[in-house]
C-alpha cells in the first residue's frame, strides 16, 4: 500500500506541474497556433516533466498518461501511476478551469493522490487528508456537471431530485469543487478515462465523499480498457437520489 513519501510526491509533482504550466501561460513564446498552440504546448510539457520526476523517483513502477503510450505493462503492475498532466485544457489560457492529476493505483483502486488547481492556488492531496467539510444539502442540492453534457445530465437530475445543476470543463475542477464545499455532487452521465477521474476520485474519498459508478458500484482503475461509463463524486447523503435520477439516462 501507498506510503506518506507515494502521498507527499502525488502532492509534489502535481503542484509543481501546475506551477510550470501558470509560469508557461507567461511565456509568449509559447502562445502559438496550430499544433504548437498554448493547449498542445501545455499538455506536452507537463507530460514530459511528470513522466520525467515518476521516473527519476519510482523507476519500478509504470505510468499511464493521457499523453503517452499505454504501456500495457501495466497490467500485471503491483504499482500504477495514473495521470493527467493538464486536465480540461481547452480552458488553459481562457479560464481558470483546468488542473493536473497525479495519483497511485495498487490492486484496482487509487491509494494516493492529488488534484492541482493552479488558478484557485490549491493543490489537494490524500495526504493530509482535507478538512471536513459541513454538507450543504438542502431542499435544491448543487450539482456540477460537464458543459458538454448538461442539456442530458443537467434534464436528468433537475427531473429527477430538483437539483440545482451548473457546468464547468476539467473533471479535477468540478470533483474538487465538491471537496471544497461549493457543490453537492460531481455528475458525469457519459464515458470518460481513467486519467479524468483517478485522482480527483481518490481525494474526494480521502475527504469522507463518495466516488462511484452511475449505478453506485465500485470504480475499479487500471482496467484492459481505461475508458469508464460514468461517475458519481458526491455527499454520501445524496448518492442513492443521484443513482435513481441517472437511472433513465438513454443507455
Amino acid at each position: 500500500m501507498a506510503d506518506s513519501s507515494d502521498h507527499a510526491l502525488a502532492a509534489r509533482i502535481a503542484s509543481d506541474t501546475g506551477d510550470m504550466l501558470v509560469a508557461l501561460l507567461d511565456d509568449p513564446d509559447a502562445h502559438r497556433e496550430g499544433w504548437s498552440s498554448i493547449e498542445y504546448t501545455g499538455d506536452r510539457s507537463a507530460h514530459q516533466f511528470i513522466l520525467k520526476e515518476l521516473t527519476r523517483e519510482r523507476p519500478d513502477d509504470i505510468v499511464l498518461s493521457e499523453e503517452g503510450r499505454d504501456n500495457r505493462a501495466r497490467l500485471t503492475a503491483d504499482r500504477v501511476w495514473i495521470v493527467d498532466p493538464l486536465d480540461g485544457s481547452s480552458d488553459f489560457g481562457w479560464s481558470d478551469h483546468w488542473s493536473v492529476h497525479v495519483a497511485l493505483v495498487e490492486n484496482g483502486r487509487p491509494t494516493a493522490g492529488a488534484v492541482a488547481v493552479p488558478g484557485w492556488d490549491t493543490t489537494w492531496a490524500t495526504e493530509p487528508t482535507p478538512k471536513p467539510i459541513m454538507s450543504r444539502v438542502g431542499e435544491r442540492p448543487r450539482i456540477v456537471v460537464s458543459r458538454s453534457r448538461r442539456h442530458m445530465d443537467g434534464r436528468l437530475l433537475q427531473e429527477g431530485m430538483g437539483a440545482e445543476v451548473m457546468a464547468v470543463g476539467s473533471a479535477g475542477v468540478k470533483a474538487m469543487a465538491v471537496v471544497r464545499g461549493e457543490v453537492d455532487a460531481y455528475v458525469h452521465g457519459g464515458g470518460l478515462y481513467e486519467w479524468d477521474s483517478c485522482a480527483p476520485v481518490a481525494v474526494a474519498e480521502a475527504a469522507g465523499l463518495v466516488g462511484c459508478r452511475l449505478d453506485g458500484s465500485e470504480l475499479v482503475f487500471n482496467k484492459d480498457d481505461p475508458w469508464s461509463p460514468g461517475l458519481i463524486i458526491s455527499r454520501p447523503e445524496i448518492v442513492d437520489d443521484i443513482v435513481a435520477a441517472m437511472s433513465h439516462r438513454r443507455r
